[in-house]
């Protein structure tokens, strides 16, 4: 029997539905069925995994929480990325990249600059989806206005139309202000190029559909129970994310291609900050993270100036396992050799 906790006034949103489709088509393959609960004092028993499907951040902190406090492990569908102290998994979605890819899209063939239209900066999303339009401005070389949502949708777009004169890609982060725009004042996109990067419902229906990014509910139904039953099957059940991918529906045919992402994406996708140095500081700790004790013996007699020969004789490895090893450490530091991971350390003043 599977446990799935769903937030009360999410229980009748039709994507329950599509959700638990995708679900039970793992799931009976196995020959196991879901048990629904909208209560946590529904649970009973003690199972070692509950699937928490949910809409509010509230409701879902204290969820993981009181699971927690049982011995249960959370499987969230929602939310990502949650700032707690409690363990807990997810299904993280492909924000950054899908906003990339369309944003790419509309810049391939109309180059200018790029109106982002409903940021809020305390929606994690939103700065997840402003990074990936960032990213594909800069690819081609263009200025991102953003124009923030603080609360006020109507004040927002009246932002947007005091100040759009040279926008000629225009960027939403989600459907309601497309279509707001597209119903009340469409001369704001009139000869622009419009994108969604999370679509509803309504604009499937839309007379000329936009490019848009939307949630599979079912295969995020079928990614759910995966990541279930990669859970169950663990002796011990530690935090795990299951990365489900938007689709990209093109809705209207703009001329251009997608982009690829190239080598740099993860990268820059990930350096909010907009400067290098942190991505610097995460390489060498994810190094640090790395090594063995052994490693640690190599780096320290490295940093004390021994050669390679000594410090061979010294921990009683053969010369090749003592570069091979330092390497590693070279590479997973996107150094270029020896004296830069040195260098590298001094700069931050590490002791080894």
């Amino acid at each position: 029997m599977v446990h799935v906790l769903i937030e009360e006034n999410y229980s009748s949103n039709n994507r329950i539905k599509t959700i638990f489709d995708g679900m039970n088509s793992v799931l009976k393959k196995k020959r196991l069925s879901l048990e629904v609960f909208k209560s946590l004092d529904e649970i009973k028993d003690r199972p070692r995994v509950v699937i928490l499907i949910c809409a509010s951040l509230k409701w879902t902190m204290d969820a993981i929480k009181a699971l927690n406090a049982r011995g249960i492990h959370p499987l969230v569908f929602g939310f990502q990325y949650l700032d707690t102290v409690y363990q807990y998994s997810c299904i993280n979605l492909t924000y950054t990249k899908t906003t990339y890819l369309l944003t790419g899209y509309l810049l391939s063939e109309n180059a200018g600059e790029t109106a982002v239209i409903g940021y809020n900066s305390d929606s994690l999303p939103d700065r997840l989806k402003l990074a990936g339009a960032k990213h594909a401005a800069e690819h081609y070389g263009v200025p991102v206005k953003v124009f923030k949502n603080n609360g006020d949708v109507i004040a927002c777009i009246k932002d947007f139309a005091e100040n759009c004169e040279n926008v000629k890609n225009v960027v939403c982060l989600n459907d309601t202000f497309v279509i707001i725009m597209r119903k009340c004042c469409p001369e704001l996109l009139q000869n622009k190029r419009v994108c969604s990067c999370n679509g509803m419902k309504i604009s499937k229906y839309m007379e000329s559909p936009y490019p848009t990014g939307i949630i599979s509910y079912y295969k995020a139904g079928v990614q759910i129970a995966e990541l279930y039953w990669f859970l169950m099957r663990l002796d011990e059940i530690c935090s795990t994310a299951l990365t489900l991918e938007m689709d990209i529906v093109p809705g209207k045919r703009y001329s251009g291609d997608f982009p690829l992402i190239d080598s740099s994406y993860s990268q820059s996708g990930v350096d909010f900050y907009g400067d290098k140095t942190v991505a610097e500081v995460e390489r060498l700790n994810q190094t640090l993270l790395m090594l063995d004790e052994i490693d640690e013996q190599i780096l320290h007699d490295i940093m004390a100036g021994d050669s390679y020969e000594t410090i061979a004789d010294n921990s009683h490895l053969a010369l090749n396992t003592v570069k091979y090893r330092v390497h590693a450490m070279t590479k997973n530091a996107a150094v270029s050799g020896r004296k830069d991971l040195m260098a590298l350390i001094e700069k931050y003043n590490l002791i080894i």
